[in-house]
């Protein structure tokens, strides 16, 4: 191929202009995409126009070496359990909540509970004497919530919107159950709120149970900040066969909640059951890690397909939403956090925890991992429920790829000013260079003069912050609240994200 400096492919022709819409009558404009300064992930085709020689590639995390970071004692207790990781600006520190299993202990006497725990590198954490839950005659442990005849399940803590933070600087939804029923009761399962000042001192909010009903999932919630309402991801309250369907719910408030609606079954592609989905915003869009769960009805056998080698273990997938209500996954269903082989810490569940946090040019996730599948009698056996730690380039779970030949066309996007930056990477002799493109009424389309790829300077190498420049000049603030199209020629690269700054 020559040179992308010498020549370039005839679709670029500026003079061949027969497929633009100018002269039109009178052609409405349509309103662009206002991204602002936000990272764009390439996820789907939000920003995407059109893509040719493109595909989309989910980009599984690097687990860490040293992993458990927390580990489980054999047959007694279990740290890891499910819950929320999060980095504190104000503390300087990470934090941790989450649910403690004494797996040996009987059902209703002090065997799920809560706990916290601190760490200054979100590697090495440690268990601070909080005086809160007496356990075995003594309250110096790192227990939050806690008591007999009572069964506390992962926390999941957000922090609170300014208009609420009167009543608590965070906020927990929880999974809650009683031993004993009050009259009139046929279960006690109940999802609860709970608001605290500190993160430490919990109190629960006067109107609960929230919501009723099973859903030994980790229940989760997410602050929607642009319909200012909160998000609540767990099972279905009705079902067809089995509960392990995903549900959604809302609140302005907290305290009032729609009725769950169904936004995730298994379909054709997938595992028998979805065990839960753990949701974050991130740059702008909702990532989910989705469970799954290969508990089969009918086990499969040796002659099962290559797409069902699974059982009884649990992995993730990647979903994504630009709403929060509207989940979409790569068509071709990519694992993007798999078991360990047999033997390790994490060959036999893997379930993630709420938290996804950025440390420089890597993003921590946190899960946890048991390695045997998910029987009580096993887990008894064997250490397990531990907490463990994977790394993802930063915006690193999707990428646009062009393994030779790709163009990539975003759809009319308001330039905020400011640089282009890029976070991607090329192969020896790959290359990726941009025009801009008018993207306004019957203008849409036009190449704007002296933003062409031929004066565009070439991207190569690996960076999660580049800046590309057209013949010395970076600023696009000549084009700044102008609706322009983006055109990505790419060669031997990928792609995962862009954004104006």
């Amino acid at each position: 191929m020559p040179d992308a400096g010498e020549s370039h492919p005839p679709y670029f022709n500026h003079e061949a202009r027969q497929m633009l819409i100018e002269g039109s009558y009178r052609i409405i404009p349509s309103k662009p995409v206002e991204v602002g300064h936000e990272r764009q992930l390439l996820v789907d085709n939000h920003v995407i126009s059109d893509s040719w020689g493109c595909r989309r590639t989910v980009h599984p995390p690097e687990k860490y070496a040293q992993n458990p970071i927390l580990e489980g004692l054999r047959g007694v207790y279990g740290p890891g359990g499910e819950g929320t990781v999060m980095f504190d600006h104000d503390l300087g520190r990470f934090r941790l909540w989450n649910r403690i299993w004494y797996i040996g202990r009987a059902k209703y006497d002090l065997s799920q509970m809560q706990a916290y725990y601190e760490s200054e590198d979100g590697i090495h954490w440690s268990a601070p004497k909080l005086g809160l839950v007496e356990f075995e005659g003594s309250r110096e442990n790192n227990l939050i919530q806690g008591g007999k005849g009572l069964l506390y399940g992962p926390p999941s803590v957000i922090r609170a919107p300014a208009r609420l933070a009167a009543a608590g600087r965070f906020i927990m939804l929880y999974g809650f159950a009683r031993e004993k029923l009050l009259p009139g009761e046929t279960h006690s399962l109940e999802q609860r709120i709970a608001r605290s000042d500190d993160g430490i001192h919990w109190r629960d909010q006067r109107e609960n149970p929230v919501m009723r009903g099973r859903s030994d999932t980790f229940n989760n919630i997410v602050y929607n900040p642009e319909r200012d309402v909160f998000m609540m991801y767990r099972f279905a309250s009705v079902n067809s066969h089995q509960v392990r369907i995903q549900a959604y719910a809302e609140s302005p408030d907290l305290v009032a909640w729609t009725q769950p609606e169904v936004i995730l079954y298994p379909d054709e592609l997938d595992s028998p059951m979805f065990h839960g989905l753990t949701v974050q915003k991130y740059q702008g869009v909702y990532l989910g890690l989705l469970n799954m769960f290969y508990q089969w009805l009918v086990p499969p056998h040796d002659t099962a397909p290559a797409s069902k080698p699974k059982l009884m273990q649990l992995d993730l997938q990647l979903a994504w939403s630009h709403d929060g209500r509207e989940w979409r996954r790569h068509p071709e269903r990519p694992t993007f956090l798999t078991n360990g082989r047999a033997g390790t810490y994490d060959a036999g569940i893997i379930m993630p925890y709420s938290g996804l946090i950025e440390r420089g040019d890597r993003i921590f996730i946190y899960y946890r991992g048991d390695p045997v599948v998910p029987r009580l009698e096993l887990l008894k056996q064997t250490t397990s429920i531990n907490l463990c730690l994977a790394t993802l380039r930063r915006d690193g779970f999707v990428s646009l790829d062009a393994p030779s030949e790709g163009y990539m066309l975003t759809k009319p996007l308001l330039v905020p000013g400011g640089r282009l930056h890029l976070n991607a990477q090329t192969e020896p002799g790959g290359f990726i260079r941009v025009a801009l493109r008018r993207g306004d009424g019957d203008n849409d389309g036009d190449w704007m003069a002296g933003w062409t790829h031929e004066r565009c300077e070439h991207f190569r190498g690996d960076s999660t912050d580049a800046i590309l420049a057209w013949k010395g000049t970076a600023s696009l603030d000549a084009v700044k609240n102008r609706s322009v199209r983006i055109h990505f020629w790419m060669h031997k690269a990928k792609l995962y994200s862009f954004w104006f700054e």
